[in-house]
């Protein structure tokens, strides 16, 4: 989930857009995002504040640091589907594909990420536009997938669910951190995503 995922001139030698989103994340978690600056991330990441800024516009756009790479994931595995195959369990997969946790390093960063995402106001005021790109590849994929008008309901109503369930599945983990975010996911994903239309009973 980001909206900036590198410099707008060129890249600074000393740091990268990540580097500085994994300063700033800890700080976060370690004092409270109000109380860290840009310029106390800029400070604890050995650049200036002036290079912070070439990489992100606010200090909550840190958090959103992977978006546009899980976004293009996200639609080049849909892109790659079988159509004939079930449009949910094509959703059902690529999310999960992209939310893949292969190492701890990684799951510390997305669990954290996922505490902020949910406790603070400023984080959670971005959460509609960080997850467009997920509503609109939802819907757009279960029009194509089903044969249905993107403009009808069915494709609608099957992107706002998507997110519902990204949603449901990752506040699931942050309230029980000893578990594991893959099979939080599947359960929102099979309760949120209608069954194919295809596929349903008595079709």
């Amino acid at each position: 989930m980001s909206r900036m995922t590198g410099p707008l001139g060129g890249r600074p030698a000393a740091t990268s857009a990540r580097e500085l989103a994994d300063t700033a994340q800890r700080l976060f978690l370690e004092r409270g995002f109000d109380e860290v600056s840009v310029d106390d991330i800029a400070g604890a990441a050995g650049v200036s504040r002036r290079t912070f800024f070439r990489y992100f516009s606010t200090k909550s756009d840190v958090l959103w640091v992977q978006t546009a790479a899980e976004n293009q994931q996200f639609a080049e595995l849909l892109a790659a589907a079988d159509p004939a195959e079930p449009y949910d369990a094509v959703l059902t997969r690529s999310a999960l594909t992209v939310h893949r946790i292969e190492t701890p390093a990684k799951r510390t960063w997305a669990l954290h990420r996922a505490q902020l995402v949910f406790s603070v106001p400023a984080v959670q005021a971005q959460i509609w536009s960080a997850f467009h790109g997920w509503r609109t590849a939802g819907r757009a994929f279960a029009a194509r997938q089903t044969g249905q008008p993107e403009a009808g309901f069915f494709p609608l109503a099957v992107g706002q669910a998507l997110v519902a369930a990204m949603l449901a599945g990752h506040q699931f983990w942050v309230e029980n951190p000893h578990t594991e975010l893959e099979p939080a996911l599947v359960q929102a994903l099979a309760l949120n995503l209608p069954p194919d239309p295809r596929f349903a009973t008595g079709k």
